[in-house]
């Protein structure tokens, strides 16, 4: 058998502890996997019935909502190990920056310039240079990730802002970036 393997999204206010989303599409029992993640100025999924991207345009100067996405592993294996998250192919437009992280905390979204995003993935990096991602079995807010899952889990959240500028291209020139999630399974 082979693991599984599922994007997953939260959503609205930071609830809990540790903190998460009121809102999770994907994780545990729920089905609404994302199947892409749109930068937006709305704070939703839009694969769990939010607003389509195009509804939601990000104007110039201004900057999408924080994204936290994470995956989650389910099935038969041993082991995932190794995580790593870049962007690893495409470009953006003029005037766009993505900024990202790798965390285990969630912070209510919004569209302020989020200063805990501090690494600058606008360029394309080679994955084997890209933010190492570590997993548990509890969920992307577990406080002590580990490098290895060893039963179905987590990793922690890839939280993302495209922020911009006032020099933007034209609407609906985002570019088309590819943000890639690797992994080892045994």
């Amino acid at each position: 058998m082979a693991a599984t393997f599922n994007w997953c999204q939260d959503n609205g206010t930071a609830t809990g502890s540790p903190a998460h989303g009121t809102t999770r599409s994907g994780f545990g029992s729920d089905t609404h996997y994302p199947t892409t993640v749109s930068s937006k100025n709305a704070d939703d999924c839009t694969d769990n019935g939010g607003t389509p991207q195009a509804a939601a345009p990000i104007f110039w100067g201004n900057n999408s909502y924080t994204v936290f996405m994470y995956g989650h592993f389910s099935g038969t294996f041993t082991a995932i190990s190794a995580g790593l998250v870049a962007h690893t192919a495409g470009a953006f437009a003029t005037g766009l920056t993505l900024k990202g992280t790798v965390t285990s905390t969630y912070a209510t979204p919004s569209t302020t310039t989020n200063a805990a995003l501090t690494t600058d993935m606008t360029s394309p990096t080679a994955i084997g240079s890209g933010l190492t991602v570590n997993f548990a079995t509890s969920g992307p807010e577990n406080a002590s990730p580990t490098g290895t899952l060893s039963a179905a889990g987590y990793s922690q959240y890839i939280a993302l802002q495209l922020q911009t500028t006032v020099n933007v291209a034209p609407p609906g020139s985002i570019g088309g970036p590819t943000l890639m999630l690797q992994y080892n399974e045994s």
